[in-house]
């Protein structure tokens, strides 16, 4: 029985989501994605081949940070247990020292105990752990529209996010990517218009998506007024025709948690972890 790892190409769309529909059923997004991942040539999209068929797909990514984040990692039902996904992790390892990356990260629920072992057999640890929610969004027009959030410059953005780093334990949470809170981060978001300050309340709003932005804006971060984000947020994605809103967030902002419990929204049914590892 031989592992081979290499970087996908465009011909490996079809089996791979094979592989993803029998792996993860009930969540789906390479189909989205592949195109994308699959020219990504700063980080890579690899498959893994089992006596030359393929069984198994995962993604090497770089944040804006320089670190860099494991994701997709999917082994098709009849190759699971036989090293696969640890041929992954030995991947992942040869392109962090390529690219020189010190920092990688990964995430999993806190009930899937293998894949945080996994994670632990090469060196990984818990950075945090997450609470979830998520509201649906009537996307009829609402009679309450919120006015003065605007989107910020990076710089701005850097001296508002900054600080709320420890507030939400050091990590902000978009497609249930996690990403350090960084000057580098807080730049990006500005760029990409998700960084929102309303400067009568000084409530600060990170809202958007990292992909399948028509499904799902992602509240990464709130501050202030708290009753006031979720309203814009709600209004934000009527206007942009999207049913769903989610937020991640540490189990020590209890006021976060319980304005969203009376915003409607919905917990998830267990908690998330991220894992680390220095390199």
């Amino acid at each position: 029985m031989e592992i081979t790892v290499r970087r996908a190409r465009v011909e490996d769309k079809a089996r791979v989501l094979q592989v993803e529909a029998t792996a993860t059923p009930n969540l789906r997004y390479l189909s989205v994605m592949f195109e994308h991942w699959v020219h990504d040539q700063v980080g890579e999209l690899s498959v893994a081949e089992l006596d030359g068929i393929l069984v198994g797909v995962a993604k090497f990514t770089i944040l804006p940070d320089g670190s860099a984040w494991l994701e997709a990692l999917r082994v098709s039902t009849e190759a699971q247990g036989k090293g696969v996904g640890k041929r992954f992790y030995q991947r992942f390892f040869e392109l962090a020292r390529e690219r020189q990356v010190s920092t990688m990260r990964m995430y999993t629920g806190i009930r899937n105990v293998a894949s945080k072992g996994l994670a632990e057999r090469f060196g990984f640890h818990l950075a945090a752990t997450y609470h979830g929610s998520g509201c649906s969004v009537e996307l009829a027009p609402s009679k309450q529209a919120i006015d003065g959030f605007r989107v910020i410059d990076p710089a701005k953005a850097q001296a508002l996010l900054l600080p709320l780093g420890e507030q939400w334990d050091g990590f902000m949470v978009m497609n249930r990517t996690f990403y350090a809170v960084t000057p580098e981060l807080c730049a990006a978001w500005a760029k990409a218009g998700q960084v929102y300050h309303d400067a009568e309340s000084n409530s600060l709003l990170v809202l958007g998506a990292r992909f399948q932005a028509d499904q799902t804006l992602h509240i990464a971060c709130m501050s202030g007024d708290l009753k006031k984000c979720l309203t814009f947020a709600e209004q934000k994605a009527r206007e942009l025709v999207v049913p769903k809103l989610t937020c991640l967030f540490s189990p020590k902002a209890t006021a976060i948690s319980q304005t969203l419990l009376q915003h409607g929204f919905q917990a998830d049914p267990s908690d998330y972890i991220v894992m680390e590892v220095a390199i």
